[in-house]
């Protein structure tokens, strides 16, 4: 079974099919391709439109931006390339997350040497803290190596 990201990409591409075929008068298709006479939209980060997303979700199955609509005109053809692309799509995500699952595999396993004071507390060697856990100490040190 695919993803959910899958399903919900193939979802909305099919919708975005649907729409293009539909009368120019159906209000769906009058609201997707409308745009706003007057007003302005908020300063700063602007919320995505269904648009954007539509733009992003076609890039990422490598389905042309440019002729989209004309290619969901014809309704098999459209979901033929959809669930093919889809498919693609999704056995790209499975090999980059199973990628990342070995990388973090094959990562070497950190070694700390620990640090005592005088009365068998552990502490940091460069700022003198304190700690109760080794895991707190170890936390402590990934800090110290990312400043």
């Amino acid at each position: 079974m695919d993803g959910m990201e899958a399903l919900i990409l193939k979802g909305q591409l099919r919708w975005c099919g649907h729409l293009t075929r539909m009368n120019d008068t159906r209000l769906p298709k009058a609201v997707f391709y409308s745009e706003l006479s007057n007003g302005k939209r908020k300063s700063g980060g602007q919320y995505l439109r269904f648009k954007d997303v539509l733009k992003r979700n076609l890039t990422s199955c490598n389905i042309p931006w440019s002729n989209w609509e004309r290619i969901a005109t014809q309704r098999s053809k459209w979901r033929k390339l959809i669930s093919e692309k889809c498919k693609t799509f999704e056995m790209k995500r499975l090999e980059h997350i199973d990628s990342k699952r070995y990388n973090k595999k094959i990562r070497p396993k950190p070694s700390y040497t620990y640090s005592y004071n005088n009365s068998g507390q552990l502490y940091c060697g460069s700022c003198n803290r304190i700690f109760k856990t080794k895991f707190g100490y170890a936390s402590h040190i990934r800090a110290h190596s990312r400043r």
